[in-house]
C-alpha cells in the first residue's frame, strides 16, 4: 500500500478574523472549478450554494489606477481570478472577459489584462466577477454573497473545498467592495 505526501510551500497568506462568532453549521463546500490560482484565502467571500456546493464572490483590490483607456489592471495576489472570468469596476458598468493573468513577473500584483477597457480605475478601487459581458450599464454581480471563509486552504483541481464560513465576525485588513459588504451586514471589517 503507497502513501502519497503533498508538500505545501508557505505563501504568507493574509489571516483577516480577529473574532469570530457564528458561523455556518457543518462547514461548507466550496466550488473549485471556477477558481483560478492555487490558494482560497481567509477572507474570501462565497456565495450562496447551489447543489450544497458553494461559489466564490471573486473580487480584488486595485494596486495602481488605471487611465480610462488601460487594459491592464495590477492587483493583489490571492484573487482567484482565472482567464476567461468577466470582471467590472462596479455594479451596473461595464464588463468584459479577462484575456490574460500574468503570475510570475511580481511577487506581490498580478496583472489582469481585459478584452476591452472597463474605464478609468482608482488606485484602491476593486474590480469584480461579473455575471456575463456587458457593453452598457447592466454589469451584476455573478454571485450573491453569502459568507467569509474562516480558513485558507491550498486548491486542488481535483476536488472541492471544505471549510469553515462565518455569516457574523469581525475582520482586519480584509478590504471588500461595496457591493459586496452591503450584503454581508454581519461582517465588520476595519
Amino acid at each position: 500500500m503507497g502513501m502519497t505526501v503533498k508538500r505545501i510551500k508557505d505563501q504568507r497568506t493574509p489571516t483577516v478574523f480577529v473574532h469570530k462568532v457564528a458561523d455556518i453549521r457543518g462547514g461548507v463546500s466550496v466550488k473549485v472549478s471556477e477558481l483560478g490560482g492555487d490558494w482560497l484565502r481567509e477572507g474570501a467571500v462565497i456565495g450562496t450554494p447551489t447543489n450544497g456546493i458553494c461559489p466564490v464572490v471573486k473580487f480584488a483590490e486595485v494596486l495602481a489606477a488605471v487611465e480610462s483607456t488601460g487594459k491592464t489592471i495590477q492587483v493583489g495576489k490571492f484573487h482567484n481570478f482565472k482567464v476567461g472570468d468577466f470582471i467590472m469596476a462596479t455594479v451596473g458598468s461595464l464588463a468584459y472577459e479577462i484575456t490574460a493573468i500574468d503570475t510570475t513577473t511580481s511577487k506581490t500584483v498580478d496583472t489582469i489584462t481585459v478584452a476591452t477597457t472597463l474605464g478609468a480605475i482608482e488606485k484602491g478601487a476593486f474590480i469584480m466577477e461579473a455575471a456575463a459581458k456587458s457593453t452598457t450599464t447592466t454589469s451584476a454581480l455573478k454571485y450573491t454573497p453569502l459568507a467569509v471563509v474562516g480558513t485558507g486552504k491550498p486548491i486542488d483541481a481535483n476536488s472541492n473545498i471544505n471549510t469553515d464560513a462565518w455569516v457574523l465576525g469581525v475582520t482586519k485588513s480584509n478590504p471588500l467592495p461595496t457591493a459586496i459588504a452591503t450584503v454581508l451586514k454581519g461582517i465588520i471589517n476595519y
